[in-house]
C-alpha cells in the first residue's frame, strides 16, 4: 500500500468489489461469492492489487457486521420462542457437534493422526457459518421458513458449545493445571457473562433507551445502544465466549421492547456495509498457494466434513421429528465450517497442539469451505425437491371429482382463497410442491395435494383443461412466470395470479395474464382507503383518488420497467 495513493487504493478496491458481485449476479451465484471473490483478488495471496496484509485487524472490524447482524436476528426472536426450541438445541445442535467431532476425530485416527489432534480437528469441524449461512438465507427469504429457523438453533447452540471447546483445547495439550478447572471455571464465569448481558438487555439499557427517548436525544439514544453492544462484546470476549452469542442475547432481550423498529433501523446501515467487508476478509483469508501445495489434503477434509456433517444433520433432524425438507436443507447449509474456526486453529497453533502448516491447511478448508456453502445449500434446495417429490404421495382424482378452481401454490394467500372457495361453496383444489404448505393447508381441512403443475400428469389429474379458473400464489419470481405463461395453453381458463412486484405484474399482463396484482399495493390501498374515509372524505370521492392514483402508478412504473428491459 505504500506505494499506492489512498484515493486511488479505494478506487481500486471499489472497482474490483463492484466487477465481482456484477459477475457474481450475472451467474446467479449471489452477492456472497462476489464479496469473497473480490477478496481473493484484492490479496494479500495473490499478485496485483495488495490491499492490505493487515488481514487480523481487517477481520476484527468486519466480525462486527456480523455482530450486529446476530443482534438484528434477536430482534425478531422472543425468548419464549426460544425456549421452544429447547429440544432441538439438545438433540440437533449439541448432539451434531458431538457426533461429527467423535467421527472426524476417528477418521483422521484411522488416517494416521494422534487422537489429540483429531479431536481438535474434530471439535473446530464441528461448527458452522453463522455469518455466511443466514446471510444466505436473508438473501433468499427463507429465514423465517421452516428450515430456517431450524437452522438457526443449529447455529445457537453450535455457539454455545464454543465455551467448553476453547476449554478442551488447551487440556489437550496437556497444559499444567487445566484438568481441574478446564471446563468448570470457564462454565461458571461462561454463566455469570450470560446472566450480566441479560440484565444490561432487560433492565438497564431499556432504561438508558427510555430516558433518551423522553429528553429526545437522538445522540443519546444511539449512544446508549452502542455502549450496550460494545460493552456486551467486551464481557463475552473476555471469557471466551461467542461474540455473535452475546449480539444475539442482547437483541432478544430487546425483543418485545417498544424501540424494536428503532433499533433496527439504526442498525441497518452499518450491518449491510460490514457485512460485505467480513466476506471480503475471508477471500482474503484464502491462500492459494498452500491450496495448491496441499492440495489432496484440502479436498480429502472438504469430503470428510460435508458427507459427515450431511449424514448427521440429516439423522438428527429426522430425530428430532423434523420433515425431510427440513432435515436435508438443514444438513446441506450446515455442511461447511465456521467462522469462529479461525479463532479456534490459531489456538490449537499457539499451545503447540498443531503444526504451522497443519494450521496454514486448516485455514485454507475452512475458507474454501465457506466458499462452497451457496453452491452446497443449492444442491440440497434440488435433492429435497427429488426427494419429497419421490416419497409424497400422488393426486388420485377421478374425473368427476375435477374442480372448476385450480389454486397453485398454498402458501398463506393461497390458503386464504381455498378458505374462501370453501366457504363460497366453490369446488377447488389445492397443489403445491413445498411439504409443509400441504400439511398446513390439511390441518385447516382443505383439499391440498402435492405435485409440481409443470409436468403433464399433474394437470391432468387436477383436471386443468377443464377448469374454469386458476389462482396462482407463488413468491419465487420465475416459478410464477412459467406457471403463468404454461396456463396460456388453456384458452378457457381465467388466470388470477398474485406477484411480489410490479416487475411481475407488467410481464405477466403483457403475456395475457388480466387479472395480476401487487399484493403490497392492494393492502396498501385498502388501509389508504379505510385511513381517508377516517378523516372525513366521502366515498366516492375517496374511490376516485385511489383510482388516479392507481392509474399513475402504473404508468410510471409500466414506463420504468419498458426502459429497464
Amino acid at each position: 500500500m505504500e506505494n499506492l495513493n489512498f484515493l486511488h487504493f479505494a478506487t481500486m478496491v471499489m472497482l474490483t468489489v463492484t466487477a465481482c458481485i456484477a459477475l457474481s449476479s450475472f451467474l446467479k451465484l449471489g452477492t456472497i461469492i462476489g464479496f469473497i471473490a473480490a477478496g481473493v483478488a484484492l490479496g494479500p495471496h495473490t499478485p496485483g492489487l495488495v490491499a492490505t496484509t493487515d488481514i487480523d485487524l481487517l477481520q476484527q472490524i468486519a466480525d462486527f457486521g456480523v455482530v450486529l447482524f446476530l443482534f438484528t436476528i434477536g430482534l425478531e426472536v422472543k425468548p419464549q420462542d426460544l425456549w421452544k426450541m429447547k429440544k432441538s438445541l439438545v438433540v440437533q445442535g449439541v448432539g451434531q457437534v458431538l457426533i461429527t467431532a467423535s467421527v472426524i476425530c476417528t477418521i483422521l485416527y484411522c488416517l494416521g493422526f494422534s487422537w489429540q489432534l483429531g479431536l481438535v480437528f474434530g471439535l473446530i469441524f464441528a461448527q458452522s457459518s453463522t455469518a455466511v449461512v443466514m446471510t444466505l438465507l436473508e438473501e433468499r427469504g427463507e429465514v423465517n421458513a421452516a428450515h430456517g429457523k431450524n437452522i438457526f438453533t443449529n447455529l445457537m447452540a453450535q455457539d454455545l458449545s464454543i465455551v467448553p471447546v476453547m476449554a478442551i483445547i488447551p487440556m489437550l495439550a496437556h497444559q499444567q493445571g487445566t484438568h481441574q478447572t478446564g471446563i468448570i471455571l470457564p462454565l461458571l464465569t461462561g454463566i455469570s457473562v450470560v446472566a450480566a448481558v441479560i440484565v444490561i438487555g432487560r433492565y438497564l439499557l431499556p432504561r438508558s433507551l427510555d430516558w433518551a427517548a423522553r429528553e429526545r436525544n437522538k445522540e443519546g439514544f444511539v449512544l446508549c445502544l452502542f455502549v450496550a453492544l460494545i460493552a456486551t462484546l467486551w464481557l463475552v470476549d473476555e471469557v471466551g465466549l461467542s461474540s455473535t452469542l452475546g449480539a444475539f442475547l442482547l437483541g432478544m432481550c430487546l425483543s418485545n421492547s417498544q424501540f424494536r423498529f428503532t433499533l433496527e433501523s439504526i442498525v441497518n446501515p452499518f450491518k449491510g456495509l460490514l457485512m460485505g467487508l467480513f466476506f471480503i476478509s475471508v477471500g482474503m483469508s484464502v491462500d492459494p498457494v498452500a491450496a495448491g501445495t496441499h492440495i489432496d489434503q484440502v479436498l480429502i477434509l472438504l469430503v470428510v466434513i460435508v458427507l459427515v456433517k450431511v449424514v448427521v444433520f440429516t439423522l438428527l433432524a429426522k430425530l428430532d421429528q423434523k420433515s425431510t425438507g427440513v432435515a436435508v436443507k438443514t444438513a446441506f447449509a450446515l455442511s461447511q465450517v465456521g467462522e469462529f474456526a479461525f479463532v479456534l486453529l490459531g489456538v490449537a497453533t499457539s499451545i503447540g497442539l498443531i503444526s504451522a502448516q497443519q494450521g496454514a491447511v486448516g485455514i485454507v478448508v475452512v475458507s474454501v469451505s465457506m466458499v462452497l456453502t451457496p453452491c452446497l445449500y443449492g444442491i440440497g434446495d434440488r435433492l429435497e425437491k427429488r426427494l419429497i417429490y419421490k416419497h409424497a404421495p400422488e393426486i388420485s382424482l377421478a374425473p368427476e371429482n375435477k374442480a372448476p378452481l385450480v389454486i397453485v401454490g398454498l402458501d398463506e394467500v393461497g390458503r386464504l382463497i381455498a378458505i374462501l372457495a370453501k366457504r363460497a361453496q366453490i369446488p377447488y383444489i389445492g397443489v403445491d410442491i413445498n411439504y409443509d404448505s400441504i400439511k398446513k393447508a390439511k390441518e385447516l381441512g382443505l383439499n391440498a395435494h402435492f405435485g409440481d403443475i409443470m409436468f403433464p400428469s399433474i394437470r391432468r389429474k387436477v383436471g386443468l383443461s377443464d377448469a374454469n379458473a386458476a389462482f396462482v400464489s407463488l413468491t419465487h419470481s420465475e416459478s410464477l412466470r412459467k406457471v403463468c405463461l404454461m396456463m396460456n395453453q388453456y384458452p378457457q381458463l381465467d388466470v388470477y395470479a398474485r406477484t411480489n412486484s410490479r416487475a411481475d405484474e407488467f410481464f405477466l399482463r403483457e403475456h395475457g395474464v388480466e387479472f395480476v396484482g401487487a399484493t403490497y399495493i392492494e393492502s396498501t390501498l385498502l388501509r389508504g382507503r379505510q385511513l381517508l374515509k377516517n378523516f372525513g372524505l366521502p366515498e366516492d370521492e375517496v374511490m376516485n383518488l385511489i383510482d388516479e392514483l392507481k392509474s399513475d402508478l402504473f404508468e410510471e412504473e409500466y414506463l420504468s420497467f419498458k426502459q429497464s428491459r
